[in-house]
């Protein structure tokens, strides 16, 4: 079992400290964030940022290990979207040299860094950065020689940051949804005319809620496709996903307050040949 280590505050790891911390951090890549073992390793999380921020010669001795440790694609992806570009962010000046140096060294670090975003880099380190990781004719680095060129795949990092931008959406699509359940089922306005009897105005509003659940729980199933497709391999179960959590507990309540609702009214507020 990893044990957390101290933190930074000045203080080098020494070269077991940042093997345990490589190793968490990579375990804590291809961990899904609803899983208990998730909460146990985020120390590892908290203590990488900051050394980048606080420590960024040691920051930059954890990168190479976990990247000597492990070089799958979760790792690769969370190494050039995290620590590196953190770092260049928040030390770029010094770094740079660094990282340019490494790449030369490594063409498969080098592929790294067309995963990093510009954030709040400076121009002038973000123009070094692509220099480093594009060749003269305008590919990606050779993983090593003799093997084929290895590029970013574009359309895999669009996916991904079009999987982002619609997990709000979808969140904000079932939210909507289950709202348009609740309002109907509580709140709804009965038909004034005479001829509507008051067991017909109930059933009507029955079926209408759940032809609106229906509608949510298709949305909600959606949207938890989009959030389980977001999570870094392996993806969480389907049902774990915050919109159907959001439905389960949802519709839940909601069925927990109608009969509550239906009982009081019938027996102790209204007349039963009155309302339901």
């Amino acid at each position: 079992m990893l044990l957390e280590l101290a933190k930074p505050g000045g203080h080098t790891l020494t070269s077991d400290e940042r093997n345990k911390l490589a190793r968490a951090w990579i375990a804590l890549q291809t961990t899904p964030q609803n899983a208990p073992e998730y909460n146990a390793l985020f120390w590892c999380f908290e203590q990488t940022y900051d050394l980048v921020r606080q420590d960024p010669a040691e920051a930059w001795k954890l990168i190479l290990t976990v990247w000597s440790l492990d070089q799958s694609m979760p790792t690769r992806r969370s190494l050039s979207a995290g620590p590196i570009e953190e770092l260049l962010c928040f030390h770029g000046d010094l770094m740079i040299p660094h990282i340019e140096r490494q790449a030369k060294a490594d063409p498969a670090f080098a592929t790294l860094l067309g995963g990093v975003w510009q954030n709040t880099m400076a121009d002038a380190i973000w123009n070094r950065l692509q220099t480093a990781w594009i060749a003269p004719d305008g590919t990606a680095l050779l993983h090593n020689a003799g093997m084929p060129r290895e590029t970013l795949s574009t359309p895999e990092t669009v996916g991904s940051t079009l999987l982002e931008l619609a997990k709000p959406v979808a969140l904000l699509l079932s939210l909507l949804s289950l709202y348009a359940v609740f309002h109907t089922l509580f709140f709804s306005v009965e038909d004034p005319h005479p001829f509507l009897q008051p067991h017909q105005a109930f059933r009507d509003r029955i079926i209408d809620s759940i032809l609106l659940l229906t509608l949510s729980a298709g949305i909600s199933v959606l949207g938890g496709f989009i959030f389980r497709e977001a999570e870094p391999d392996p993806h969480p179960s389907l049902a774990a996903t915050l919109p159907l959590q959001l439905f389960y507990w949802a519709t839940g309540i909601m069925t927990a307050l109608f009969f509550l609702a239906w009982f009081l009214e019938s027996h102790y507020i209204f007349s039963p040949s009155i309302h339901w």
